[in-house]
């Protein structure tokens, strides 16, 4: 069974001002994206991740952030970069719903 770990907002937070994340993944769209993101994200939507996978590879042993608006999303694509083996991969609980900290733009 794969489990990706959900975190809170305020988790989230906490690990960002640690700068804990070496990969921070908005899924959203680019419009969505460009409308405010977590600071450091990159975009990639949900139905890129499979053919961008080559892109994000070296980040495998590191510290990822997924999410996306409501936090089903990056739960599913959590767990695929899990089974192409990423080892801590971490999904904003809820999404950005839920994030009530600053964005950037």
């Amino acid at each position: 069974m794969v489990l990706v770990n959900t975190i809170t907002a305020n988790q989230t937070k906490r690990m960002l001002d640690s700068n804990r994340f070496n990969l921070i993944i908005d899924l959203r769209d680019y419009y969505e994206y460009s409308q405010g993101h977590i600071p450091n994200a990159i975009n990639i939507p949900t139905n890129q991740i499979v053919d961008r996978m080559n892109q994000i590879q070296s980040y495998k042993n590191g510290y990822v952030l997924l999410y996306c608006q409501h936090g089903i999303q990056s739960v599913s694509v959590g767990k695929v970069l899990i089974l192409n083996g990423f080892r801590k991969v971490y999904s904003l609980d809820r999404g950005l719903d839920c994030y009530n900290y600053p964005l950037y733009y």
